[in-house]
């Protein structure tokens, strides 16, 4: 009985795994609902049978569960462009840097465009120091990559300072004084990560432009040094390269990453390319090595972009097998603490949302209103709150002397929403459409800022107005 049990299953297996494909050629996924969830890159990891070193239980069971291999895996996370955002962007680094320490990945690295530059050295200075600061509060150890933006040297306008003269290499040696050397290799666990300086300028003028074919060529000295580096590395199970020009793409970039593409395939174990630049996310494979670019980590992005087209704060995450790697695109602001959601901080918010707002009836006895609407706030939490409220009506005959309210709560703190409002005289008062007060509600946690789900309150109207 138990073979014919388990030969039905086989079957029935048999069936669900042939079944998706043809969902997908019907466009019709089943019960699983999207496409993407048939989209699996790589094969799945290799396994072993239970042994029992490894495996013990006191319970029997005809179903054995096969094991992972035991193996060198490990991840890492590379950063996007810092630049050419709003100051702001230095709180959204921050915030890659605590959720990365969420993850623990063994390294990180940043693809460049760290500090603003395109100034002189003072200024420089003082914008390495602020994005120094931030990510040393990472736990894992930091490569940088660099970038146009810490490299192009620019004199300060209306500076005064006549003495002021470019320097030959612009400001190459800050970098290589405070972030480290322009291009270099490290090793980790069997595999080589090789950082490449994508800015050296036209190697006869050394005029930098990333816009000028000329002015993106690979030095003879640095291809040289990539050579025996490819030669050094060729036992390692996965070398991984990073620059900050996305060379690949051709165009203003001309056609000098073709023979560095080449050297690449020849070495056979060149797994991935990753650049920024161009504040895009963009993927291709060339010769089985994967090509990838970074949108951004704080850097600029248009208020009117589409993120599901890759341009959106991120970092990514890479994960480090044995025979392949796993890619993931991590948005900042996704990422959770468990160790944040307390049993405290679950009562806090469940009070908060199930908070009832009493709000006084305006009442209507001539067929005008001019009165205001007061709701009394009590903020419960151990926590500040950010309180939004907007009141409004489909009925344009109201009118709000102001339609928005906004504050902050302090723990235990009270205040009061309080709204002016007129309705002018008519006979069709008992028709008029009540005003709605809309009410939005973030919680200030020690990690993350929550937003309550919207509040609609519907401002009671009490008619009077006599036969």
């Amino acid at each position: 009985m138990k073979l014919l049990k388990k030969m039905i299953l086989l079957f029935l297996l048999t069936l669900t795994v042939i079944g998706p494909s043809a969902f997908a050629e019907d466009h019709d996924f089943g019960p699983v609902g999207h496409a993407r969830h048939k989209i699996k890159h790589g094969t799945s990891f290799a396994t072993e049978p239970t042994s029992e070193s490894r495996f013990v239980t006191s319970r029997q069971s005809d179903v054995t569960l096969s094991l992972p291999k035991e193996d060198d895996s490990f991840t890492f996370i590379v950063f996007g462009d810092r630049t050419t955002g709003k100051p702001e962007g230095l709180s959204i680094l921050a915030d890659a840097v605590h959720e990365t320490n969420l993850i623990e990945p063994d390294f990180v690295i940043n693809i460049g465009d760290m500090v603003q530059g395109y100034n002189e050295p003072e200024e420089w200075l003082g914008q390495m120091l602020e994005y120094k600061n931030v990510m040393n509060e990472l736990k894992s150890p930091w490569f940088p990559v660099a970038g146009n933006h810490d490299i192009y040297w620019r004199k300060k306008k209306d500076s005064g300072n006549k003495d002021s003269v470019r320097p030959e290499r612009e400001n190459e040696g800050l970098f290589e004084e405070y972030f480290g050397p322009l291009w270099y290799a490290f090793e980790h666990k069997n595999c080589w990560f090789i950082v490449l300086f994508t800015d050296e300028g036209n190697p006869e003028t050394g005029k930098k432009d990333f816009n000028s074919p000329d002015s993106q060529k690979m030095s003879d000295e640095q291809f040289q040094w990539l050579k025996e580096t490819m030669q050094k590395t060729k036992n390692a199970k996965h070398v991984f390269v990073f620059q900050h020009h996305p060379r690949w793409l051709g165009g203003n970039y001309g056609d000098d990453w073709n023979r560095v593409h080449k050297l690449l395939v020849q070495a056979g174990n060149v797994r991935a390319v990753f650049a920024g630049h161009i504040h895009r996310m963009g993927h291709e494979s060339r010769d089985g090595i994967e090509y990838m670019t970074l949108a951004t980590t704080g850097g600029k992005i248009d208020s009117d972009t589409i993120p599901e087209t890759g341009i959106l704060h991120h970092f990514n995450q890479v994960a480090v097998h044995d025979n392949q790697i796993g890619l993931a695109t991590i948005p900042v602001g996704t990422p959770m603490d468990p160790r944040s959601i307390t049993r405290q901080v679950q009562v806090e918010l469940q009070a908060l949302q199930n908070a009832e707002y009493a709000v006084s009836p305006l009442k209507i006895e001539t067929g005008r209103i001019d009165s205001s609407v007061r709701i009394p706030v009590l903020n419960t939490a151990s926590a500040p709150i950010d309180i939004s409220a907007t009141i409004q009506s489909t009925d344009a005959r109201w009118n709000f002397d102001t339609p928005q309210r906004q504050f902050r709560l302090n723990p235990g703190e009270k205040s009061e929403l309080d709204f002016a409002l007129a309705y002018p005289e008519t006979s069709n008062a008992e028709n008029l459409d009540k005003p709605v007060i809309t009410l939005e509600i973030d919680y200030y946690g020690k990690d993350k800022t929550i937003k309550m789900p919207t509040k609609k309150i519907i401002v009671p109207v009490q008619l009077n107005l006599g036969s």
